[in-house]
């Protein structure tokens, strides 16, 4: 972190003494052209190496009118350009309104059903012979933010030192393992590696909680690299090639998050990998509009809860959207 920070920050020093250069030499037309051109740098290098460090931090920025938050924080700075004392209303309404909508726990409900509704569709169509006999089940870490896990920002471990996000989704793995018949393979696709290429503690941790709820351990395989849907898919294709697993009626069960199971999915497919989708961790049990649901005073009263997760299925949507225009879904409209 210290070193990626340094980078940043040597970045960033760069780039403001060339733009006081550049500001005195070169007309301004022509040097917002010039800011023009470095952006679309960036987003080149985003596509040629997505889980690049720098690139991801830079992501991070640019991104920032992309979210509720930094869209209204930016409206505001804009409504000011002008002074104080001249603060452009329009600007301020229009920061407040996005502000107060995406914070509105009844907005985050809706949006957050709209993405989990293909979720529920999986679990309502139970495949049970398909999971009994399936030859692997892959977990998946959190895969949310268009780089995905390498800049996820809920670490929170639990008492045993696992992400707390992973921690459900290995549990309910280890569940699929011993309903099923054939001794599948449990491969847990996180990205667990630190910034110097070390397995964390959590590697083991991970073994340990497996082997305790009955996965034997010569059938636990850990793929500590992957920083998203589309790395995890290509490492485990490597791993059931090496198993002797891969083949056109392998059988792999794919359990993630409700909100990004779908884009997972897909992105295995289009790499020939048949999976049987198993979301975990609805954020909505009952969407609004269904008989379930009920309407109380607290759902129109905004809350950084309900801001957290409206951002989160918008960092889904724009995921999916870097994933379908470099062409790793198998079937983008169904996304």
């Amino acid at each position: 972190m210290f070193e990626l920070l340094t980078r940043i920050l040597l970045w960033a020093l760069i780039g403001f003494i060339l733009w006081r250069i550049f500001l005195n030499i070169i007309p301004r037309i022509y040097l917002t052209w010039l800011g023009g051109l470095l952006i679309f740098t960036f987003v080149i290098l985003a596509f040629i190496n997505p889980t690049d460090d720098t690139v991801g931090a830079v992501w991070q920025i640019l991104s920032i009118p992309l979210k509720p938050l930094g869209l209204s924080l930016l409206l505001l700075l804009s409504a000011m350009r002008s002074g104080i004392k001249a603060v452009a209303g329009n600007l301020v309404l229009a920061a407040a309104l996005i502000l107060l909508f995406s914070s509105l726990p009844l907005t985050a409900y809706w949006l957050t059903s709209q993405s989990e509704q293909s979720a529920q569709a999986f679990v309502d169509s139970d495949d049970l012979p398909a999971l009994t006999s399936a030859d692997a089940i892959v977990v998946l870490g959190d895969s949310s933010g268009l780089l995905d896990s390498s800049y996820r920002t809920r670490t929170e471990r639990d008492e045993d030192g696992i992400s707390t996000n992973l921690t459900p989704r290995l549990l309910y793995a280890a569940r699929l393992y011993q309903e099923a018949g054939t001794n599948p393979l449990v491969i847990v696709s996180a990205g667990l590696q630190d910034r110097e290429g070390e397995d964390t503690s959590e590697v083991q941790a991970i073994t340990n909680l497996l082997t305790g709820m009955g996965v034997p351990d010569d059938r636990i395989e850990i793929d500590s690299e992957s920083a998203g849907a589309r790395t995890s898919a290509r490492e485990v294709d490597e791993i059931l090639e090496d198993r002797g697993l891969s083949g056109d009626d392998t059988a792999v069960i794919l359990v993630g998050s409700a909100i990004s199971i779908r884009r997972a999915s897909s992105t295995f497919a289009q790499l020939d990998i048949d999976t049987i989708p198993r979301p975990t961790e609805f954020s909505i049990l009952a969407p609004p509009g269904s008989e379930d649901f009920e309407l109380r005073i607290a759902d129109f009263v905004p809350s950084v809860e309900a801001l957290a997760l409206t951002t989160r299925v918008v960092d889904e949507y724009l995921t999916s959207i870097y994933y379908f225009l470099r062409g790793w879904l198998s079937n983008p409209m169904g996304i």
